[in-house]
C-alpha cells in the first residue's frame, strides 16, 4: 500500500472499531474508474467502520456526488456525525433486504455490498440480491465465498461442532465456543424483532460458491467486469474460505442471452482465480 493509501486509510478510519481494509478502498477505486458511479446505497455501512467506504466513495466522486445512502439496522452514532459533514449523505435505518430499504435507496448508480451477503436470511443471499437488481446498474461486492463443498451450504444445518471446526475463523472476546453453543441452544427462540435465533444476521449463515454467485447475476443481466481473490484471509487453517472483490455492471447487451453470459461469467472467474492456467498444466 501507498503512503498516500496508508495515510487515508488512517483518517476515515479515525476512532472506528475497526480499521478501513486497503483491499476494499482499492475496489471502491476500480469501481469508480470502471462505472464512474456517482450515486450509491452502502448496504451494512456502520459495523466497526462507521461508513468509512461510504465516505471514501462520496469522496472519489467529489463534486459530482449526486446521492450517497447509508443502510444500516443500526445507525452509530459516529456514522451519523461524520454524515452531517458530507453533503448529500443520507441516513436509512432498516434491515437491509426489508421493502423499507429498498424503498427509501429506490435507484442509484452501484450498491456496496461489504461483509454482508453471506449473513442474509429471509430474504436469503440469492433472493435479496434478486430484490436489490432492479434498484442499480452496477454491484461492488466484497464477500467471504465458500470453496470446500461442490454447491452453496447453509453453514447452521451441518451442527454446532461442523460449524466450529469449518466456519469459526477467529476467536476473541466475542467470538466464542462457548456464545457459539449459546447460540445454537437459543436457534428455537426469537428476537426482539420476531426472527427466529437461528437466523440471526450476526453470524455466518451461508457458504457462497463463487460461480453460483456470478451465475445467477449473469442470468439476471449483470456481468463479471472485475474480480480479485485474497487467499488466506483467515489463515492458512481455513483455505476455503477466500475474500472475492468483485464488481459486476448490467449488461451492455442483454440480447446475448442468459447462457452466453453464464459461459463468458464462467471463462471470466476462471480466468481471474488461476484456474485454467492450473487446468492447462501437464
Amino acid at each position: 500500500m501507498s503512503a498516500r493509501a496508508r495515510s487515508q486509510q488512517r483518517a476515515i478510519g479515525a476512532r472506528s472499531e475497526v480499521q478501513p481494509k486497503a483491499e476494499k478502498l482499492e475496489l471502491l477505486d476500480t469501481a469508480f474508474e470502471l462505472t464512474e458511479f456517482r450515486s450509491f446505497a452502502d448496504l451494512g455501512a456502520c459495523w466497526g467502520v462507521d461508513g468509512a467506504y461510504t465516505f471514501h466513495a462520496a469522496e472519489l466522486c467529489g463534486n459530482e456526488l449526486e446521492r450517497a445512502v447509508i443502510v444500516d439496522g443500526h445507525l452509530t452514532p459516529l456514522t451519523r456525525e461524520r454524515a452531517k459533514e458530507v453533503p448529500n449523505v443520507e441516513l436509512v435505518q432498516a434491515l437491509l433486504g426489508s421493502d423499507e430499504a429498498l424503498d427509501e435507496v429506490g435507484k442509484v448508480d452501484a450498491l456496496i455490498m461489504y461483509d454482508i451477503l453471506l449473513h442474509q436470511v429471509k430474504p436469503d443471499w440469492d433472493r435479496f440480491l434478486l430484490n436489490w437488481l432492479p434498484h442499480t446498474d452496477a454491484l461492488i461486492i466484497f464477500n467471504q465465498n465458500w470453496l470446500k463443498t461442490p454447491r452453496t451450504i447453509r453453514f447452521v444445518d451441518r451442527g454446532l461442532d461442523w460449524y466450529y471446526e469449518n466456519v469459526y475463523v477467529w476467536e476473541d472476546d466475542w467470538n466464542t465456543r462457548d456464545r457459539l453453543e449459546s447460540w445454537f441452544k437459543r436457534h428455537n427462540e426469537r428476537d426482539a424483532d420476531g426472527r427466529l435465533e437461528r437466523d440471526n444476521h450476526w453470524y455466518w449463515q451461508f457458504g457462497i460458491r463463487p460461480l453460483e454467485l456470478v451465475g445467477l447475476l449473469a442470468r439476471n443481466g449483470f456481468e463479471l467486469v472485475y474480480m480479485k481473490r485474497h487467499r488466506h484471509a483467515f489463515g492458512r487453517s481455513r483455505p476455503w474460505i477466500v475474500n472475492d472483490g468483485l464488481i459486476f455492471q448490467r449488461a451492455a447487451y442483454p440480447e446475448l442471452g442468459a447462457g452466453g453470459r453464464l459461459r463468458a461469467a464462467a471463462r471470466s472467474l476462471a480466468k481471474r482465480t488461476g484456474l485454467l492456467e492450473r487446468l492447462r498444466r501437464p
